[in-house]
């Protein structure tokens, strides 16, 4: 009798092993879908944001352009060093722009690429310990069924 409860619990924990490995899976897969649709939507929000950085620098310039015009200034030398100066920066600032979105959804890609390693790496030690236990299990049954004189 003592061998059969040893053999039905290791099985039953097996079962729970290899159970909670398929949940563990499951939720590092699901963790993975959320880090690559989070690396989409932080790089089109970078890129949306890349735009509106090199709207304001193209108003800014064009406001400085009409301040020269209004106060009847020169178009060359300085003033105009001025305007090339605020849009070489206006452009530098939305690279910047740019470049930041995309490392911030390369970092939710790598987070994504390691939830996926991750579900496999759980998946298969659910596995391994439900097999484990389960041969263990039945080790321990045989032995116990041994001692006691035979299978029940």
């Amino acid at each position: 009798m003592s061998a059969g409860l040893t053999g039905a619990g290791a099985l039953m924990g097996g079962v729970a092993q290899y159970e909670a490995g398929q949940e563990r899976s499951s939720l590092f897969r699901a963790n993975a879908g959320i880090a690559m649709q989070q690396a989409q939507s932080e790089a089109a929000a970078g890129a949306a944001n890349e735009e509106s950085v090199r709207m304001h620098g193209a108003a800014l310039t064009g406001q400085q352009t009409a301040n020269i015009g209004a106060n009847q200034l020169q178009q060359g030398g300085t003033p105009s060093q001025v305007i090339a100066g605020t849009a070489a920066v206006s452009e530098m600032d939305a690279l910047r722009t740019r470049n930041n979105a995309l490392r911030r959804a390369w970092g939710f890609q790598v987070q994504g690429a390691s939830d996926v390693a991750q579900e496999g790496f759980v998946k298969s030690a659910g596995d391994y310990n439900a097999v484990g236990s389960i041969l263990g299990g039945g080790a321990k049954a045989y032995g116990q069924s041994q001692a006691a004189g035979g299978w029940w």
